[in-house]
């Protein structure tokens, strides 16, 4: 499993928050759709993932994802590329509920 890397331009980084690598299956669930399909979880942070997935979904779309301790989480799918994607939560996450998800990656 690769994990992301962010390249720092100009001495400024692009994401908000710094995302911590992982690797967890869980589900996620579009908008108005009642089955999950499942997904990893490629990297986290308060504000959003990146996820390998089994569908291809369009930036826009709403999904509800699986999060360890937390249950269901609403986030919208940002970028997409074949069957990576990245998703931002909204509203964000806290830090327990990703050190939930690293221990969960930890565990396995």
């Amino acid at each position: 499993m690769v994990s992301s890397e962010v390249v720092v331009r100009d001495g400024k980084c692009r994401r908000a928050t710094p995302r911590a690598p992982t690797s967890i299956d869980t589900a996620i669930r579009s908008a108005g759709v009642a089955r999950r399909s499942p997904c990893r979880i490629i990297d986290i942070s308060s504000g959003g993932a990146r996820l390998r997935l089994y569908e291809i979904l369009a930036p826009g779309t709403s999904i509800q994802i699986a999060l360890p301790g937390r249950g269901l989480v609403d986030a919208s799918i940002v970028w997409a590329d074949g069957r990576e994607a990245g998703c931002r939560f909204e509203p964000p996450i806290d830090q327990a509920t990703i050190d939930l998800v690293l221990a969960k990656r930890n565990a396995a």
